[in-house]
Order: C-alpha cells, then sequence, then structure tokens
C-alpha cells in the first residue's frame, strides 16, 4: 500500500509497459501512464471523478484520500481519474487520468460572473458552435467507459454553479453519469458538498445526476437540506465527514512549536467576492473590505508579538490575494523581512501539511485549510463564507470560533482568538479523539462504497 506520493509513484512505474490507454476512445492525448494492458482487463476497474487538476489544494487532498483508502482495501483494483488536468493528476497522485472535456482547460472557471451577458446569446453560441463536438464527445465518453465497473463522484463541492454557470461542473456531472449508467458502471456519489445553485437548469442538471446514483453521501448536513430545498428526495442518503479525515497517517508530520519563544498564527486567505453580484464592478468591495480587515488583524498579531504564516489553499486564485495582503501590510510599514511574517509559495497537500504542523493556532476561511489543521490537533477560528465551515467546527466543540466573511468583525475575531489561544491546551486532546471518530465513520463508509466490487 503506497503512503506517500513518491511510493505510489514507484508502484505505477514498475508495472509492466502497458498499450495504449483508451483506445480508439478519442478523449485526446493522455500524460505518461495512462494505458491499460490485458494483464488489467479481467479486474475491477474504478474511476474517481472530480474536481482535480485546477490547483486547489482542497480537492487535492480529497482525491489523495479516496485514492489511498481504495487502494488499501482493493490493492487489485485498476484505478484512473476522471478530471480537468490529467497531467496534474498524474504528476501529484501517479494516477491515469481522462480529462473531463474533450479540450481541458485551467480556464475552465473564473472568478467572472457565470451570469454576466446576454444569456440567449450565449446559449446560442453553445449550440451552433460546440453541439456537433459535443455529440461527438458524448460517444467517446461512453466508449471510454465501457467496462469500467464504478464511477465514484469523489467528494469536493461539486454540487454548485457558484463561479461558473449550468454548463460548467451541472452540465459535466451530469454528461458523465449519464453515459457511465449508459456504459453499464455503477455511478456513486462519495461525500460531496452542495454549494449555491442559482440558474435553473443547473437544478436540473444536479438531480438528474444524482437520480442515476446508487449511492450518495454528503459531507455535511447542510449539502442534504440544500438538495431538500429543491425538492429532491435524501432520505436515504447519509452524512459522512469529509473524505480529507480518512488521509493517511503516515503523511500527516509531526508537530513540534515547543522549542519557540512565541506562538506562530497561520493567517489563512482567499480570493472571495460578492457572490450575488452580477457586475464585476460589483463584486470587489467585499474583496477589498475582507483584505482590509485581515491586514488590521495580522498586524494586531505582529504588534502583540506573534508570528504569522500565511496560507494558501488555491494555488492559482490565492497568488493574487497574498500579493494584496503583502501590499497592504507594507504600506502600514510592517515589512515581511522584518516583521516575522512567512509568506512561502507551497505545491502540494504535503507542502500545507508541513507548514500547518508548525503552527499554533489556524485563523482562515479556506475549508480544507481548517480539516487539515484539525488533523493536526491545531485549533481554528473559521472566517466563514459557507455554512459548511460553521458545520466543521460545531462538530468539533469549535462553534463559538466562527465569523461569516461578510460581516466580519476585527474586535470580536481577536477576542475569539484570545480566548482560544488561552485554552490551546484544554482543547487539543478533544480534536486528536474527534479526528479519529471520523476515521472510523469514514472506514464504515468505505465498506459500504466497495463492498459489492
Amino acid at each position: 500500500m503506497p503512503g506517500t506520493r513518491s511510493e505510489a509513484r514507484s508502484q505505477v512505474n514498475s508495472a509492466p509497459q502497458r498499450d495504449t490507454m483508451w483506445k480508439d476512445s478519442g478523449l485526446g492525448t493522455a500524460s505518461q501512464g495512462n494505458s491499460i494492458s490485458a494483464n488489467y482487463v479481467n479486474r475491477t476497474k474504478i474511476a474517481l471523478w472530480g474536481i482535480f487538476g485546477i490547483e486547489n489544494i482542497g480537492n487535492e487532498c480529497t482525491l489523495q484520500a479516496m485514492l489511498h483508502n481504495v487502494r488499501h482495501r482493493m490493492p487489485d483494483a485498476e484505478l484512473y481519474s476522471i478530471c480537468y488536468d490529467p497531467q496534474d493528476t498524474f504528476r501529484r497522485h501517479a494516477l491515469k487520468a481522462l480529462p473531463i472535456r474533450s479540450e481541458y482547460s485551467k480556464s475552465h472557471t473564473s472568478n467572472q460572473s457565470p451570469r454576466q451577458g446576454n444569456k440567449a446569446s450565449r446559449y446560442l453560441r453553445r449550440i451552433f458552435r460546440r453541439l456537433p463536438n459535443e455529440l461527438r464527445h458524448w460517444f467517446r465518453v461512453f466508449r471510454a467507459l465501457k467496462g469500467t465497473n464504478l464511477v465514484a463522484m469523489t467528494g469536493t463541492g461539486m454540487l454548485t454553479d457558484f463561479s461558473t454557470s449550468s454548463f460548467g461542473y451541472p452540465y459535466d456531472i451530469f454528461k458523465w453519469s449519464l453515459a457511465a449508467r449508459l456504459a453499464g458502471c455503477k455511478v456513486r456519489f462519495v461525500g460531496i458538498g452542495v454549494g449555491p445553485i442559482y440558474e435553473r437548469l443547473s437544478r436540473w442538471f444536479i438531480k438528474s445526476a444524482l437520480s442515476l446514483a446508487d449511492y450518495r453521501s454528503y459531507r455535511d448536513e447542510e449539502s442534504k437540506v440544500r438538495l431538500e430545498r429543491l425538492a429532491f428526495d435524501t432520505n436515504r442518503d447519509p452524512v459522512f465527514p469529509d473524505l480529507a479525515f480518512s488521509l493517511p497517517h503516515c503523511i500527516l508530520p509531526q508537530c513540534n512549536t515547543c522549542d519557540r519563544q512565541k506562538r506562530l498564527v497561520g493567517v489563512g486567505i482567499m480570493n472571495y467576492f460578492d457572490p450575488h453580484a452580477t457586475r464585476q464592478d460589483d463584486r470587489q468591495p467585499i474583496y477589498h473590505a475582507y483584505l482590509d480587515k485581515m491586514c488590521e488583524f495580522t498586524g494586531w498579531l505582529i504588534e502583540r508579538g506573534y508570528g504569522v504564516r500565511i496560507l494558501q489553499g488555491d494555488l492559482r486564485h490565492d497568488a493574487t490575494v497574498r500579493r494584496d495582503l503583502r501590499a497592504r501590510l507594507e504600506k502600514r510599514g510592517f515589512r515581511y523581512d522584518n516583521s516575522g511574517i512567512l509568506d512561502e509559495d507551497i505545491a502540494s497537500v504535503e507542502d500545507l501539511l508541513t507548514q500547518l504542523a508548525q503552527l499554533d493556532v489556524v485563523v482562515s476561511p479556506r475549508f480544507h485549510n481548517l480539516i487539515l489543521a484539525l488533523m493536526l490537533n491545531k485549533p481554528v477560528i473559521s472566517i466563514s463564507y459557507d455554512p459548511k465551515s460553521d458545520a466543521l467546527l460545531e462538530g468539533f466543540g469549535l462553534g463559538k470560533y466562527c465569523q461569516p466573511i461578510d460581516d466580519l468583525n476585527v474586535d470580536t475575531l481577536i477576542a475569539q482568538f484570545l480566548d482560544l489561544d488561552a485554552r490551546i491546551e484544554e482543547i487539543k486532546p478533544l480534536l486528536r479523539d474527534k479526528t479519529e471518530e471520523y476515521r472510523t465513520l469514514l472506514d464504515q463508509q468505505y465498506r459500504v462504497l466497495l463492498g459489492d466490487l
């Protein structure tokens, strides 16, 4: 069982040379290792579908957890991913992959509002320019899925049209779910999150895809409630902890904070904007207000003698926020080179875990910043942009350490931080026990998910 990325890569590369993957599937060029041989024809074949390959560390740790647990329970199974960038997925996870779209691109989501412009003209362009290619792609997807036993829709907040449109995630999920059923595959949604769903067509795509599955589970009660509000029957669908809580122990670094003279606080950032604004100019004020408040809080930490490490969770989108926060802090006289502020690039889940292991407290809006910190027994404060973060902290008995990002109050944040800082040693054992409880629950889910395969 590979416990680390390097061990997994070694296992894949030690496999016999294989023929071209998905011969005649027509789904584009596959990355190195994306091939299959006759030795694998009779093995159980499982596809892990998800929002992977977009440089979001939270999504990547979800895939990493799922991959570890499926390999552990079914070491002879043939696994592959269906994602937005197969080359990135192979590089990170040594996992062969297919692109979700015929011409995959990192620009499949955008921070621009999906509801800008003339909706009718957008749909007409799709019909006349894309329809022929899309019909061919449906056929290729169907052929590629033949012989696959299970398509597992793997975690993440995939059921949403936030920052995309009906023809973003909702359509992609519907297409692959329907094609999988037509190809004779089981379809199972595992630990998924449900975000805001604005468009009527998005709701139809999502509900139709879910109805094709023979198993559905959610990562929090709020996700289930959001579907119930859309008149979708979830009575038989369980709720389990986020899949990231099943990451293997062997990749979690040892935490050693005893030899420091001052506490080190992780300050997470994200490119948050007003989700209800339809014009770009209207989306910026809430972003700038949020950054100003994080700048004020970070400055307060430095003035009180705390060390600060800037945390990110999305390698592409958070780069701009890091630059903007630094500019604000330096304008106020807090230079990174002499103020004790650490702000370093990361490239992987392991890099983020290494940074988190060095911290005493984490304050962040990023959902998986919080989850990974909790797994390392780090007390956290959530600056919440979605109810999922509030539910996460409630589960760990930290519900009073949340604030909504839209109405963030710095004085309240400072009071919450001081209270939490005084309780660190009291809280740590509780976090450890809850994390192990979540691992046990997820073990139960994996038995259900894979038991009939």
